[in-house]
């Protein structure tokens, strides 16, 4: 950022470790930190196909003019044509799309007249799941609604065969050919497709024989794993589809990367700069884990946005949690969590560590009233601005954390908007890959450094379900 604000400051409550013969030593973490560092420093400046080849091609999302580019351009002009948008997707194909509506778009999105949407398109979300009640609904609603024949839906899978996804975009092209046979065009019209551009993908398959929306394939990059793809076109397309009042298309993604950016040149600064946000949390987390004998980390997103918290268990648990190691993420959000999970952390098992996420600027503001007659306890808040209660939730959580021993920090977020939230996602996105290292994920079992075989960018556990659904699905077909 040019403007010289701390977006994002990280503050760890000073909580001592209980001793363990058989923890990793301080020192020795720190030597690992280092060398990890300066090992990233110089995959910085490799060649693009070889850093996409380590699983780090995300690094440079927010460099790629012509993937941004294309992306706003269709953007702009999709949001001519069409007055809906329907993300089909799951995982870290949807996720970050989620993040980004949950936090930046109006709250009651949707209800608002367009005008006041600033011309973006309603918004809704499928192809997460097997269960076809929302779907079902969702087709019934746009088809009743006459929306039907005005809505672009979004296909995100890299390989074009993910089956909830892929089985959703089915239901889709069989409800439109049902359902606008006036309409002097076939069922890619309606569909814009996000996927790997090789060969290997089903859907760039199908856009060779005949194209979607736009005569345009946007681009899942070789080396950006789906969890890391925010600010790819998986990301960016819905960023700039439903840029609302006061901005458009291109400014909004401009914004959100200058964050990543600001991220990137915290994450070049020596790894003990207490700006280096990344290295300094992963270090934490990782004393933990280790010396603390942590088990679970409590995501707790201090906002009434619950998407960060699944995005974060994503990108956390699926990079990390590799032979036998890595904390299990438990989202929350505060101060909702404060009457459900909260009592666990502070009764039950001492297994747990806290990550606050304390948003300065909520980015909007109501006055809690005096005179309000009720009393008690009540009386603390009257004439106290909603945001300034909220910090004071926030923070009395943290300190009775605190003084109960539990583990606790604290990124500290200036304001809820494009650029702090592209800023804070990226420094996640840091973290996790500091910490994959620091748990020697780029190590093989024969002790030799192979960051082409990283395990905090594989995904292999998944596999076992994905087969056995597919030998079930045919094995209900036979028995038809």
């Amino acid at each position: 950022m040019n403007d010289g604000q701390t977006v994002i400051r990280l503050e760890a409550a000073d909580v001592a470790l209980p001793p363990t013969g058989q923890s990793p030593d301080l020192r020795d973490i720190d030597k690992s930190l280092a060398a990890i560092h300066d090992l990233f420093a110089v995959e910085a400046s490799l060649a693009p196909d070889t850093l996409a080849r380590y699983g780090r091609a995300w690094t440079r999302s927010h460099l790629q003019d012509g993937d941004i580019r294309r992306t706003v351009d269709l953007a702009n002009r999709a949001r001519d044509e069409f007055a809906a948008l329907v993300t089909i997707g799951i995982g870290g194909s949807d996720l970050s799309a989620r993040v980004f509506h949950d936090v930046l778009n109006p709250a009651y999105h949707n209800l608002l007249p367009p005008d006041e949407r600033g011309a973006a398109p309603e918004v809704y979300f499928t192809g997460d799941t097997f269960d076809p009640r929302r779907l079902e609904a969702l087709l019934e609603m746009l088809t009743r609604r006459r929306l039907l024949d005005r809505t672009l839906f979004n296909v995100i899978s890299r390989s074009g065969r993910t089956g909830e996804t892929i089985s959703a975009l089915m239901v889709v092209r069989d409800w439109l050919s049902r359902h606008t046979p006036g309409v002097a065009k076939d069922w890619r019209s309606y569909i814009a497709a996000t996927t790997g551009p090789d060969a290997g993908s089903a859907l760039a398959e199908l856009h060779r024989k005949r194209p979607f929306y736009g005569n345009e394939l946007l681009p899942v990059p070789e080396g950006v794993g789906g969890r890391f793809s925010a600010f790819s076109p998986v990301g960016t397309f819905f960023l700039a589809m439903t840029a609302g009042t006061g901005t458009s298309p291109g400014s909004r993604v401009r914004e959100m990367l200058e964050g990543v950016r600001w991220a990137e040149g915290c994450w070049g600064l020596p790894w003990r700069d207490e700006r280096n946000i990344a290295c300094r949390l992963a270090r934490w987390l990782h004393l933990q884990e280790g010396n603390g004998r942590k088990r679970a980390l409590v995501f707790y997103n201090y906002a009434d946005n619950r998407c960060p918290g699944d995005w974060f268990q994503q990108l956390y648990d699926e990079s990390l949690q590799e032979r036998g190691g890595g904390l299990h993420v438990v989202p929350a959000v505060g101060p909702a969590g404060n009457h459900s999970v909260l009592n666990g952390i502070v009764g039950g098992r001492a297994d747990r560590v806290v990550l606050f996420i304390h948003w300065e600027d909520p980015g909007s503001d109501l006055k809690i009233p005096d005179g309000t007659e009720i009393g008690g306890e009540m009386a603390a808040f009257g004439g106290l601005r909603m945001s300034a209660a909220q910090s004071a939730s926030y923070l009395g959580t943290a300190r009775d954390f605190s003084a109960r021993g539990i583990p606790n920090a604290t990124l500290h977020v200036a304001r809820r908007d494009e650029r702090h939230l592209g800023a804070l996602m990226r420094v996640l996105m840091d973290t996790v890959a500091v910490k994959g290292r620091l748990q020697g994920q780029h190590v093989s079992d024969a002790g030799e450094v192979d960051p082409a075989a990283d395990l905090t960018y594989s995904q292999d556990g998944v596999e076992g379900y994905k087969q056995r659904t597919r030998d079930l699905a045919l094995q209900m077909k036979s028995e038809r």
